[in-house]
């Protein structure tokens, strides 16, 4: 008999039905069942495919009910399990696969994942182990998660699903262990070993950096190494070398030497060798850095380097660091035409205090005599102590009137060394002898240089002391002499002469104002020869009227072609004492002027103090003639002689050219200051131009823009150049506190 269903109606009847094709008819209704036979269809093939996908994981799956036991499972579960079919009907398949904790303990009935997941109503994860057949360890991992409510009660089962993780297990395993024998080996090394990722950031740090460094580990790993360890002005460039690394690129150098700072601050100098770890496609995963400590090395190097250098005693420089920049300064001066002196000073009454009061006294003479002349020199000139009592002062003049500059300077350290010592609880007086050689007036090579400065110091000595002897010539220098008196005349003749311009500027705005005249002779045998190696014999030989009348005419064929360019600066030449003397000397001058229909206005010749201001009958009356010719005058190196204020009033100057030696302590001197604001107010007053001579460095421009000095000179705003070098463009002179 067969069974047909019967469903409730709506109104609460039972009724019956039967089927009828696809149908189930009830009493005049009708109910189409497809609907529902679909559906299960449905269920079955999708409860097919879900059996299949389970049966193909490579991970186990067990199905238990909630007395744990085992509803269904998949190959996989038996195959890494160890267990059989008979093992899951049984019910006891985690038992029966032997799997213990990592501490040896069994997994037993009442103590396993799946129960502990359905008591907790969480999942439950636990990595095990179990012995293979033929004594193999396999590490397996169990997930049990509960199914059904968070309560108890309603809890259906659990699905646990099982996976062989022996090869993980094993590779951390063995990776742990290369890391800690690598760990252990670096604890011995003595270097720092730094691992970074490419980020920078601390993978791993050795025992000795941190002790280095003075970083517990974990101060260090995780953190960016640069923004912890590495001084702020040196990251850019630490960084990039990282980027470098990182990139597979190479470095310059295989071994650099970088600064570290520690945890207190001090900073340590260490000497790198890098490598890169890479992954198994070859990308860069890190780069391991071991670094060497050589800060006391490199201290040690540098004190051996200056001992080497400077005397023990007073920490001057010694005779070899002098002599290296003396030959500088003597290529320099040879391509420039610049000029050198060097000083020798040796003290007169030392070796009494030695004698008398013995070397502790002795030595603390020296010492305070190299404090002393210090405190006189320039910035750019070289102190050295030579051995004994004797010291060296070297001092590059550049276009400077050598002489000049070394007299100025042998008279200061006269008068610092004539003050009295403090030795001993009593007061010596001791002074001193000073000798001085000049390039290229006496010597062409800094050997004849030495010999020739000790040469005259010891003339200062056998004069009595207490004096500055410059080095005067034997028969063997009056026929240099004699030679060079027989190639300067050659030189007139022979078209070796030239003039170079140095540029003055306006200080309001810049602009070029005028240019000086320079003489320069290139000799074919010397090179460039500045004025200070040939002027001398000139003037007294003589030949300086035939150098001045090559000086005008040359000066003034430039002002003509200039002139057609349409550039038209005022033009300043300088006449030496012997010229002034000569009867037709403005005649000469106005008629070179005239010939090549110059205005006679633009141009300024250039006097120095001491040959306008020493002959009052003489000069006064040249000094109308040119003014009458219609140039303008200048006292050159204004305030370097004896002037007589009430005289200069009266005489026909416009221009005042304040002496280089005021500048050279500007503004770090007061006194210094005080006297150039003082000759600029002077010029003011006498309603005459000032042009500041030697302005070499920025502090010295900006202070004459304070104190209103209308006209500048000096290498920092232009060197003398040949014509076609002359830059006629503003000088960047900028303002004072911008």
């Amino acid at each position: 008999m067969s069974l047909r269903p019967s469903f409730s109606s709506p109104f609460g009847e039972r009724v019956r039905a039967k089927k009828r094709g696809g149908q189930l008819v009830s009493r005049g209704l009708v109910v189409d069942a497809a609907p529902q036979q679909r559906a299960r269809q449905a269920l079955r093939a999708a409860e097919r495919l879900s059996r299949a996908v389970v049966d193909g994981l490579e991970e186990g799956v067990v199905v238990l009910d909630s007395d744990l036991a085992p509803l269904s499972w998949n190959a996989s579960a038996l195959r890494i399990l160890g267990v059989t079919t008979d093992d899951m009907t049984a019910g006891t398949p985690f038992t029966s696969a032997g799997l213990r904790y990592d501490n040896g303990k069994p997994l037993s009935g009442h103590d396993n994942p799946p129960r502990r997941a359905l008591r907790q109503g969480a999942p439950v994860r636990a990595t095990l182990r179990r012995t293979a057949p033929g004594g193999a360890e396999r590490w397996i991992t169990i997930l049990a998660r509960p199914i059904g409510g968070a309560h108890g009660t309603s809890r259906q089962g659990v699905v646990a699903t099982v996976a062989d993780v022996t090869a993980s297990v094993e590779g951390a395993r063995r990776l742990r262990e290369e890391r800690d024998r690598a760990q252990r080996y670096l604890e011995v090394v003595s270097q720092l070993v730094v691992v970074l990722d490419p980020a920078g950031r601390v993978e791993l740090v050795n025992r000795q950096g941190c002790e280095l460094l003075g970083f517990a580990e974990h101060e260090l790993v995780g953190r960016d190494w640069y923004e912890t360890v590495v001084p702020a002005g040196d990251r850019a460039e630490a960084r990039e070398i990282l980027r470098m690394l990182a990139a597979g690129e190479e470095l310059p150098e295989e071994r650099h030497e970088t600064f570290l700072l520690t945890k207190d601050g001090e900073e340590r100098k260490i000497a790198w060798r890098n490598a890169v770890v890479r992954d198994a496609d070859g990308n860069v995963t890190s780069v391991l850095r071991s670094g060497e400590d050589v800060t006391e090395r490199r201290r040690a190097e540098a004190q051996l380097a200056y001992l080497a250098h400077h005397d023990r005693l007073t920490g001057l420089a010694n005779r070899a660091l002098l002599e290296e920049q003396l030959q500088r300064d003597l290529a320099r001066a040879r391509r420039t035409g610049g000029a050198v002196a060097l000083v020798q000073v040796g003290l007169d009454n030392f070796k009494l205090i030695n004698d008398s009061l013995g070397h502790g006294s002795g030595d603390a003479v020296l010492r305070e005599t190299a404090q002393r002349v210090a405190a006189l020199t320039r910035a750019g000139d070289v102190l050295a102590r030579q051995g004994g009592d004797e010291f060296l002062l070297l001092l590059d003049c550049g276009a400077e009137d050598a002489q000049v500059v070394a007299q100025l300077a042998g008279d200061r350290i006269m008068e610092a060394l004539a003050r009295p010592f403090a030795v001993a609880g009593a007061e010596f007086h001791i002074g001193a002898s000073i000798g001085i050689a000049l390039f290229p007036g006496h010597a062409n090579s800094a050997d004849a240089l030495f010999k020739q400065a000790d040469l005259a110091m010891q003339q200062a000595k056998r004069g009595g002391g207490g004096a500055v002897a410059f080095y005067e010539r034997g028969a063997s220098e009056a026929r240099e002499r004699l030679d060079l008196t027989s190639r300067l005349r050659r030189a007139i003749d022979g078209d070796e002469l030239r003039l170079h311009f140095q540029p003055i500027y306006r200080v309001d705005d810049g602009e070029l104002e005028a240019v000086e005249a320079l003489v320069r002779w290139e000799d074919p045998e010397h090179g460039l020869v500045s004025p200070a190696g040939f002027i001398p014999v000139a003037e007294e030989t003589g030949l300086i009227e035939g150098i001045g009348a090559w000086v005008v005419e040359a000066l003034c064929r430039q002002a003509a072609e200039w002139a057609r360019e349409g550039f038209r600066p005022r033009l300043c030449f300088n006449l030496s004492p012997r010229q002034l003397r000569q009867p037709d000397l403005v005649a000469t001058i106005a008629e070179a002027i005239a010939r090549h229909g110059l205005p006679p206005g633009q141009f300024c010749a250039e006097l120095t103090e001491s040959a306008v201001l020493s002959d009052e009958r003489r000069d006064s009356s040249l000094l109308d003639e040119l003014h009458d010719a219609g140039l303008a005058i200048a006292i050159d190196d204004f305030g370097s002689g004896h002037s007589s204020l009430a005289r200069l009033r009266d005489l026909p100057v416009q221009v005042l050219k304040v002496d280089r030696s005021f500048l050279r302590r500007v503004p770090e001197d007061p006194g210094s200051t005080a006297i150039v604001a003082a000759v600029l107010e002077l010029g003011t007053a006498l309603g005459m131009t000032t042009v500041v001579e030697g302005v070499e460095e920025r502090a010295q421009l900006e202070l004459l823009q304070q104190h209103g000095a209308p006209l500048v000179q000096g290498f920092l705003l232009g060197r003398p150049v040949p014509p076609e070098q002359l830059d006629r463009s503003p000088a960047q002179v900028g303002r004072a506190g911008a």
